[in-house]
């Protein structure tokens, strides 16, 4: 569908624009198709919101490791690098079990979807200038010494990038969290859908067919 609240109408999108647009589409159907029927027995709201707070942890593990990189540029890899791992796996079973709301093309969602994903975007937005004053603040104060340390700017940038991580994971973490429980009738077609293999759906038993 198009996005009625776009700053673009449709009539002066460039062709490349929206060649990129159902390129994007595409991508998104064929995401959700490759992982239909994975992670099926997280898809509730209990399991969506144990995964936000998974991620929130391994997010703050992220931040307070960045406080190493202020005082050397090789202890803080080892705990940055497994919070790292740590952040993109769980966002990406997030996107699974939601079906990647936060980052569908306009064309790939109804109205109701369209809607949480533009005011989600929205907060990660103001959450992402919000927190880019903390960088800004530390390297204002460092920069008030009349000699700084390199290993201080290397610091701050490690930050930056913390917060900046933080702050795209914000839109998936909203939606997840207020996302309800899927309709049973939905989960007992996927379940069934998954664990029956079209081409054994009949069994030949004394030259009749056995329904399953």
């Amino acid at each position: 569908m198009n996005d009625p609240n776009s700053a673009f109408p449709e009539t002066v999108k460039p062709e490349l624009w929206r060649r990129y647009e159902n390129w994007r589409g595409r991508r998104h159907e064929e995401f959700n198709a490759k992982h239909a029927y994975r992670l099926t027995t997280w898809r509730n709201q209990r399991a969506y919101r144990r995964l936000v707070i998974t991620l929130l942890g391994a997010l703050a593990f992220i931040i307070a490791s960045s406080y190493l990189a202020f005082l050397s540029s090789g202890w803080f890899l080892l705990p940055f690098g497994v919070g790292l791992v740590s952040v993109i796996t769980i966002q990406t079973a997030l996107r699974i079990v939601t079906g990647s709301i936060a980052d569908a093309p306009v064309s790939a969602l109804d109205e109701i979807q369209l809607a949480q994903r533009n005011s989600a975007r929205s907060f990660g937005f103001f959450v992402l200038y919000a927190v880019m004053f903390i960088p800004y603040f530390v390297l204002v104060a460092i920069s008030m010494r009349d000699e700084v340390p390199g290993q201080w700017v290397y610091g701050s940038a490690i930050l930056l990038i913390s917060l900046v991580l933080t702050a795209i994971c914000v839109p998936n973490m909203l939606i997840a969290w207020w996302m309800g429980d899927p309709d049973p009738e939905d989960l007992l077609d996927t379940t069934h859908t998954a664990t029956t293999h079209p081409a054994t759906d009949t069994a030949p038993t004394g030259g009749k067919e056995v329904e399953p």
